[in-house]
């Protein structure tokens, strides 16, 4: 059985850093195939704190967060090898009804590597059709982020802040 760790008085960053380690470890095991299961909340936890707004319900097809009446579209990968392009592949847009997305990048510790906020028309542009899904995949290519306004030290921010 188990020991019962004692987390109770971890900050926010710790128990993600905890977490991130043991997806890593059971992905390294052959357990599971993927780390990304906190990855869409945590970052859009994130960008609220960095942009304000509202954060939206999660059944919103088309918008993760209303900041001044903008509607804002929040992917998010964790890259364990940030230069394979397959790692890159944010989830299908099946929607266009928001004016600006954002784009996370974490490191495998959930740390912020990269913050990117793009118009919807340069990520309509990178799109690629994908029937499988029924929608849009784009992959969150550097020079597809360069396009758009580097946030990545307000999410940093965001998330040094989380434990005060």
């Amino acid at each position: 059985m188990a020991r019962k760790l004692k987390l109770k008085h971890r900050g926010i960053s710790d128990l993600l850093g905890i977490y991130g380690q043991v997806l890593e470890e059971l992905h390294e095991r052959g357990v599971t195939r993927s780390r990304n299961a906190p990855t869409g909340d945590y970052a859009e936890w994130l960008v609220q704190r960095a942009l304000g707004g509202e954060l939206q319900p999660n059944a919103n097809k088309s918008a993760d967060l209303i900041v001044r009446k903008k509607k804002i579209q929040i992917k998010a990968r964790v890259l364990s090898d940030p230069e394979k392009p397959g790692e890159r592949q944010l989830s299908s847009f099946r929607s266009w009804d928001f004016g600006d997305a954002v784009i996370v990048l974490f490191d495998r510790h959930y740390a912020v590597r990269r913050a990117t906020q793009i118009t919807v028309a340069e990520l309509k542009a990178a799109a690629r059709e994908d029937k499988w899904v029924s929608g849009q995949r784009v992959i969150a290519r550097d020079a597809l982020l360069d396009r758009g306004r580097d946030i990545t030290e307000k999410l940093q921010e965001a998330a040094a802040g989380q434990d005060e």
